[in-house]
């Protein structure tokens, strides 16, 4: 009998574990709203970009870029960059995809870890549609250096959007539920430098043109923009219940 007691102790410490490091439901809408609003306008700068992007093969500041991307030669910067490219790759970015959203899910944030799965699989589909409509050839090895020759359609970078949506939606988790300042902190330093290295990435391995890039920011900031709408519109109902 007296264990009975202990154990029910430990099953509470365990269910309000969660909530220690969660600020309170006024405090997430105010934070998701904000976030929200910034995303929106940089979507508007992106989709002027994103739309002459469109229509012209590559623009002179393209080369210009790139080749000022490609000259880099800091030490460890090329490793950096591998590291980076490789977490865009289907056979590691899958499990890594499903692995977070079940580690969400069982730590009772259920609605964002579903949320987190299908946006993610949502966005490759639309993407790879995308590619297909637009039909965007890739950089040309005359012009810049190319690493590896593919043969798919460049528009947009699909590294980029993946990023954007998903470890975008792991920031904006960090950033609305958080509450440890240096956990909270390092989490939005650690996807943002993600996000913002990837689209460094694509250009200097000559897989895309920075206006490729600057599109496949839109398209993942879309894909965004609906899964935290999405998410937002679930949790009430479940926190509520």
């Amino acid at each position: 009998m007296s264990d009975q007691p202990e154990a029910a102790s430990g099953a509470i410490e365990d269910v309000d574990s969660t909530p220690e490091i969660i600020v309170a439901p006024p405090h997430a809408a105010s934070r998701a709203r904000w976030a929200e609003t910034v995303f929106f306008l940089v979507l508007m700068i992106y989709g002027v970009l994103a739309l002459l992007a469109h229509r012209y093969a590559y623009f002179g500041w393209d080369v210009t870029l790139a080749r000022g991307v490609q000259a880099v030669s800091l030490p460890g910067f090329d490793a950096l960059m591998t590291a980076v490219s490789l977490l865009g790759n289907g056979w590691i970015a899958c499990p890594v995809v499903i692995i977070i959203g079940l580690a969400l899910i069982r730590t009772g944030l259920r609605a964002e870890g579903s949320v987190c799965m299908a946006g993610a699989a949502f966005g490759w589909l639309v993407n790879s549609l995308t590619k297909f409509l637009v039909g965007r050839q890739r950089p040309s090895d005359e012009l810049v250096h190319i690493v590896k020759v593919y043969q798919s359609d460049s528009f947009p970078s699909g590294h980029v959007v993946f990023f954007v949506e998903f470890f975008g939606f792991l920031f904006f988790l960090a950033y609305v539920l958080l509450k440890p300042e240096p956990l909270r902190r390092a989490s939005l330093i650690l996807l943002g430098l993600l996000i913002v290295l990837v689209g460094v990435s694509r250009v200097y391995f000559g897989e895309h043109w920075p206006s490729e890039v600057a599109g496949a920011y839109l398209a993942g900031g879309i894909f965004l923009l609906l899964m935290i709408r999405v998410s937002r519109r679930i949790t009430p109902e479940r926190r509520n219940q």
